[in-house]
Formats: C-alpha cells, sequence, structure tokens
C-alpha cells in the first residue's frame, strides 16, 4: 500500500470530515490485499505468528483473546491452536448486535460462520469484564490499514473499537495488531472514538507506536 497515504478531508457541515479518506484507504487496503497470492500471504503469515508467538504479552497472557482470520487476513490460526495447545485461557469473539462478546473456547470448539462470513464459536462461556479487571490480557487485533502511531483502519463496523474503550475504561489489556507490511501507511484517518492499537507485528518488524 502507498506508504505515504495522508488523508485528504472536506470540510462541510454535518459532513464526517474522515468519511470519504477512510472509504478511499479502505479501498486501496483491499486492493493491495487482494494482490497477495496465497503462498506469499501464507508465507509472511507465518513469520507473523512466528514474532507474535515469542512475546511475552502473548505467550504469557493470563487471558488472550483471538479472532479467526478472514481469507485475505494474516492468517492466525496457527497462533490459536499453540496457545490451547499450552493450555492459556484463550477467548474468541461473536458479533453481538453492535459489540463484541468474546467466548472461551478450547481445541474441540465448533467453529460457524457468521453472517459476515466470519468463524465464530459455538461455545457459550463469556469472558466477563471483571476477568480482565482483575488478571490483565492481551488481545489481537486485525484491521485494514495501520499507520505506525497505532491508527487503525477496520472494517466499519466500530466493534473492536467499542470493546478497547470499554476494556481500557475497566481493565489492563494491550491490543496488538497482526498486519502485512502493505498495509502500514503514513497516516490512517482517525476520529476520537477511534482506538489506538499499542503494537503492530508484521512480517518484517514489531512497530512500537510513537507519540
Amino acid at each position: 500500500m502507498d506508504r505515504d497515504f495522508r488523508p485528504q478531508a472536506t470540510h462541510s457541515a454535518g459532513t464526517d470530515p474522515t468519511a470519504s479518506p477512510k472509504t478511499r484507504l479502505r479501498a486501496l487496503a483491499r486492493e493491495r490485499l487482494a494482490s497477495l497470492s496465497a503462498s506469499d500471504s501464507m508465507a509472511k503469515s507465518e513469520r507473523i505468528v512466528a514474532q507474535l508467538d515469542a512475546l511475552d504479552a502473548v505467550r504469557a497472557a493470563p487471558v488472550l483473546l483471538v479472532h479467526r482470520s478472514l481469507p485475505n487476513e494474516v492468517a492466525i490460526e496457527a497462533l490459536l491452536t499453540a496457545a490451547l495447545s499450552r493450555e492459556q485461557r484463550v477467548f474468541a469473539p461473536r458479533v453481538d448486535g453492535a459489540r463484541l462478546r468474546f467466548v472461551r473456547v478450547a481445541l474441540e470448539t465448533r467453529w460457524l460462520p457468521s453472517k459476515l462470513g466470519v468463524l465464530e464459536p459455538e461455545a457459550a462461556d463469556s469472558l466477563e469484564m471483571a476477568e480482565l479487571r482483575e488478571e490483565g490480557g492481551t488481545v489481537v487485533v486485525p484491521g485494514l490499514a495501520f499507520d505506525e502511531r497505532g491508527g487503525r483502519l477496520g472494517r466499519g463496523g466500530g466493534h473492536y473499537d467499542r470493546f478497547l474503550r470499554e476494556a481500557r475504561g475497566a481493565a489492563r489489556i494491550e491490543a496488538i495488531a497482526v498486519a502485512f507490511e502493505l498495509q502500514i501507511v503514513a497516516e490512517v484517518p482517525r476520529l476520537d472514538h477511534d482506538e489506538r492499537v499499542d503494537r503492530i507485528v508484521t512480517e518484517a518488524r514489531e512497530i512500537i507506536p510513537r507519540a
């Protein structure tokens, strides 16, 4: 993706000044992701998972929140399997209206496709915010584009923004994004309700957001 992407906003009454730049950047991100071959995507995903699984914030997380990847996202299923094999407490997201509900998963958990095509766990043992407050945790976050300040562009539903805002207000949680290098841009358009991530892991490096 063009690393020099910067939002060109038009300010008019009653209009979200970043709507057009977000739409434009989502289109660019999807175009770039579609250009990756299956073999290239898998090789890069394996490097990302290896870096991710070497982090203390992941391996030693008392509570680890991990999603199932869409076809054009970084494939992190190997991380899920590794965490479950070492008997970590792992939770995966289910969309519940406008919110994300994280439920406990195991190696034998059954997964079903949602209306959006995302695999969600059938399990019903939900994570309570009190558990994060007492123990802390780490959440692995997907997205379409990121910048080096931790800015994140999701798919438009706002589910992770709402979850992170609530979790950060009530608990100790670290948000680690996974991305291909081509998803890193100069600046992600951002509104006040858009949450930043604490670090980003790509196939080439680990990015600690700068102020």
